[in-house]
């Protein structure tokens, strides 16, 4: 199982990366690091001080201790900690956070592992991806590549993401924001775009790798390009630049998740897209969230819960 393959690896997480600390700052939070090198980032906001803690390693009573003494020295309201595969959540429930129904970051992904061969990432291919991929290759789809792309190729990407969040109507990523991640992953940032056989970009996508993984962060399709195979090929072909370069897991970041159902509920074109490659999917636990606000620790005995 994947899941097994990615705990014994102790792979780290892309949130918790000095790169996806300093992108957090661009966006307006703080970041501080606990003694284990924890990243806990913090804002101030309306309401008050929130903070958070995306995919730590699995975290022991100590860095429970450390962090909450952190946080509440920033005055924060409440603790929200997403945790990673094979935390122990009694750990966190005895030191008294209890589960959120607010994610954060996608819950359920599908995780490719890069050390199969070709031969075994290809027999991981649906019945009907096979099909798609063969036909990409004989309409002439290329692929090409850029890692630590330059801003021209940033802005031709921005330019197709912001057609594709045109279509389908969901908040598109700034070419402040992709140029930022490029400045901060340098060599692990990568654009992948795929050409049909007249030479037009239809498909393109941004990654970021930290230490053993990539991440599938952003993506765009042209009109062209959502009624082509020309996706097909573009996946298959990162899963072997990606594992040429030496990474080992690919994470294709985020499908529908039924715990979530109204987080995830937009998620089934490309939740179904993403499973013609894998049927591994990992499943994170809940997040999970700790009051320290008084006002909210009362409405949370008047509510039951509170919405965070």
């Amino acid at each position: 199982m994947i899941s097994d393959f990615v705990l014994k690896n102790n792979f780290e997480e892309l949130r918790q990366s000095p790169g996806w600390a300093g992108y957090l700052e661009f966006v307006g939070w703080n970041c501080i690091r606990t003694s284990r090198d924890i990243n806990i980032a913090w804002m101030k906001s309306v309401i008050g001080c929130v903070s958070k803690i995306q995919r730590p390693g699995s975290l022991t009573l100590k860095d429970l201790n450390e962090i909450e003494k952190i946080c509440k020295s920033k005055k924060a309201l409440f603790i929200k900690i997403e945790p990673s595969l094979g935390q122990d959540e009694k750990v966190l429930e005895n030191f008294g956070y209890k589960k959120s129904y607010i994610p954060l970051l996608p819950p359920s992904t599908i995780l490719i592992n890069l050390k199969k061969t070709e031969k075994e990432l290809f027999d991981d291919v649906s019945h009907s991806g096979r099909y798609s991929l063969n036909r990409s290759n004989r309409e002439g789809v290329t692929i090409d590549f850029h890692q630590n792309p330059s801003e021209k190729i940033i802005k031709k990407f921005w330019e197709l993401a912001s057609e594709t969040s045109q279509k389908k109507k969901f908040g598109n990523v700034s070419l402040k924001d992709l140029t930022k991640k490029v400045e901060l992953f340098g060599n692990e940032s990568f654009i992948i775009s795929a050409k049909n056989g007249q030479g037009e970009t239809t498909v393109a996508n941004f990654y970021l790798g930290y230490k053993n993984s990539i991440w599938y962060v952003h993506g765009g399709t042209s009109e062209k390009g959502r009624k082509s195979k020309d996706g097909y090929k573009l996946v298959w072909e990162s899963f072997l630049y990606f594992k040429k370069l030496g990474y080992l897991t690919l994470d294709l970041e985020g499908v529908q998740d039924k715990r979530f159902p109204t987080f995830t509920k937009s998620w089934g074109g490309f939740t179904h897209f993403k499973e013609k490659f894998s049927q591994e999917k990992i499943e994170y636990p809940q997040p999970y969230i700790k009051l320290l606000n008084p006002v909210l620790k009362v409405l949370e005995k008047i509510y039951g819960r509170v919405p965070l």
